[in-house]
């Protein structure tokens, strides 16, 4: 297993380094960003009770102000130090001018998107191997691609308060980076799954930033955009708060900041904003009143993650080490995989890296299964066994000894199950609105030494579709307006079975399928495409698009299937196959091909 996923070299002076560079901000396996909107201190103070007890109980500053006025720019001092526009603020060394504003980064008198090539924290977690999610509230409706534009889709969603969004890793899918940018929906999915990445940053839409009126409200007052924006960190923290990482003993941090305190403006006001800091190791009740910024945030973030590139303005920042306890008469350990409480089968995978005392390296390491010794190591930073373990609940305690004499642990559990077929459905994606019917696609993996024996899928605990030996299935599946659970199963020919579940909701629009070309098909220019649509009751289907890349490359009128043949380069493509009903609501299928040439 490559040791490129727990982000550390093994190079004994760079681990000495990032000793002497963590002795205050202690490592964190699991952190989380959150950015809010356009408040005052004062503000914040008076009207989001819920995020003032958890800074009351926690930590929070009194002298953070933001950098710039406009939203963009701040979210870009958080990820890159830097607000990347030479008319905004005075570059940090290593950054350049992107033409950057509150809104948009575009070549001067275009709407061509200048993507930002500077060092940035998603490139330093891709390059270390730390797992890593935005998590974007209405992304999907908007359209759920990074280039989709504020308000999309007559929703809440800002890309500018995605600052993801306009970096060239993203943008050109670095490392898979585009598809790390989720709908919001997907962190239940991963808090459930005990799959929380190492580094999440949570997108609040507009109706829920504080930027907006608060859903169903046409006018309001600042307090009620406030109460708003409480209510979903109450709503959206509260389930990772209670997760072992984030109770005594565990190691998670939650940054919640504002962009600007500029009452949506668009210019600073030279005034505090409230950011708290939430975590076990974070002194209770701290009160900081030390003046920091956003880069400052950025800086104890990438301390927090054990990187130690600091890209813009972050080379010259302070840590917010005044929240922190520390650790420093032991070493610190971080288990980069797997999550507490993961269900697994076995042998069981560990990855973990150990920090020593400063002045000291590490010496040994043993991991415990439910109190028995299973694992010793010796002058490792970094361990990476696989270990066997029986069915059911164990609790396993990861410790590494330094040169001091001292050591230090991480304890979790986990559960281990038995060995079962590994099921994934390509589409459609989980907690999507779609017609019917609905085109399922999924494939399996048998167990070891076995084949797929069957299929079904359910809906709503019934059974709607049943398939025999193969390793692939794409039925198209027939379900009334509303929501759905659906559960798509296979089996093999150990007995065991494996499982996907999906939220669906059935909407009134058109129900399309893609026959050709399969999902993730190698292809040959020009693309043969073939797809049928089914309207909803009442209705016909009144035109369609094929857009490559997004550009359309191919349109139909009123007929029930359609055939193309379209011409595109060689290399990866974004498909969307769309129909539109005579009541003007469609349905699309998204997929990509490999054209070869």
């Amino acid at each position: 297993m490559s040791w490129k996923k727990l982000g550390r070299s093994v190079s004994a002076a760079i681990v000495l380094c990032a000793t002497v560079a963590l002795a205050q901000v202690p490592l964190s396996q699991h952190v989380v960003l959150v950015i809010d909107e356009n408040s005052s201190f004062s503000s914040v103070m008076s009207d989001m009770p819920w995020l003032v007890s958890q800074g009351n109980a926690h930590g929070y500053a009194t002298n953070y102000e933001s950098d710039n006025g406009g939203s963009l720019l701040d979210y870009l001092w958080l990820a890159s130090g830097s607000c990347e526009s030479s008319a905004n603020c005075a570059l940090p060394a290593g950054s350049h001018n992107f033409n950057c504003n509150g809104n948009d980064c575009y070549y001067p008198g275009t709407t061509t998107s200048d993507a930002i090539t500077d060092n940035n924290i998603f490139r330093l977690m891709n390059n270390a191997g730390i797992s890593w999610k935005v998590y974007a509230q209405s992304y999907a409706a908007a359209g759920g691609k990074p280039t989709t534009p504020d308000n999309n889709n007559g929703t809440h969603y800002y890309r500018r308060h995605n600052g993801a969004t306009w970096y060239s890793d993203i943008l050109k899918n670095v490392d898979g980076s585009a598809g790390k940018i989720v709908d919001l929906s997907q962190l239940s999915v991963d808090l459930a799954n005990n799959a929380l990445p190492r580094f999440m940053i949570i997108v609040p839409d507009g109706a829920h930033d504080a930027h907006d009126c608060p859903l169903g409200m046409s006018s309001c007052t600042e307090a009620e955009q406030l109460a708003a924006a409480d209510q979903f960190l109450s709503e959206t923290l509260e389930p990772i708060l209670s997760k072992p990482a984030f109770q005594p003993g565990g190691t998670g941090l939650i940054f919640v900041t504002f962009d600007e305190c500029g009452g949506g403006t668009n210019a600073g006001c030279n005034a505090a904003v409230y950011t708290s800091i939430l975590g076990p190791r974070v002194k209770p009740h701290t009160v900081s009143n030390i003046p920091y910024k956003h880069q400052n945030t950025l800086r104890t973030i990438l301390d927090s993650l054990g990187l130690h590139s600091y890209p813009g303005a972050t080379a010259a920042a302070a840590d917010m080490a005044d929240f922190f306890t520390s650790d420093g008469d032991k070493p610190d350990v971080v288990i980069n995989w797997p999550a507490s409480s993961a269900s697994l089968v076995s042998p069981v995978a560990l990855e973990a890296a150990g920090y020593p005392t400063s002045g000291h390296s590490i010496v040994g390491w043993r991991v415990y299964v439910d109190s028995v010794g299973k694992y010793n190591a010796g002058a490792l930073p970094t361990v990476d066994p696989k270990i066997s373990m029986g069915t059911g609940s164990h609790t396993v305690v990861v410790r590494a000894w330094d040169s001091s004499g001292a050591y230090g642990d991480q304890t979790f559990t986990l559960n281990v199950q038995a060995p079962h077929p590994a099921v994934t459905v390509k589409t459609p994606t989980n907690s999507s609105d779609v017609g019917s019917p609905v085109n399922i696609q999924a494939s399996a993996k048998p167990t070891s030494g076995h084949t797929i024996s069957k299929w079904s899928v359910y809906v709503d605990g019934n059974t709607k579709y049943t398939s025999g030996a193969t390793t692939g299935i794409d039925p198209d599946v027939a379900m009334g307006l509303g929501n759905h659970k659906v559960i798509v199963r296979a089996w093999d020919t150990s007995g065991a079975h494996g499982d996907q579940s999906m939220s669906l909701t059935i909407a009134s629009k058109p129900g399309v399928v893609v026959s050709t070309p399969a999902v993730a098909a190698d292809v040959v220019s020009p693309i043969h495409i073939q797809a049928t649509a089914t309207p909803s009751a009442g209705r016909g289907i009144a035109g369609w698009w094929v857009y490559v890349d997004s550009v359309g490359k191919y349109h139909a009128g009123a007929v029930d299937s359609i055939t193309a043949n379209i011409v595109a380069s060689a290399g990866t493509h974004t498909v969307v196959v769309r129909a539109w009903d005579t009541a003007d609501a469609y349905g699309d299928q998204t997929f990509t091909v490999e054209v070869k040439p």
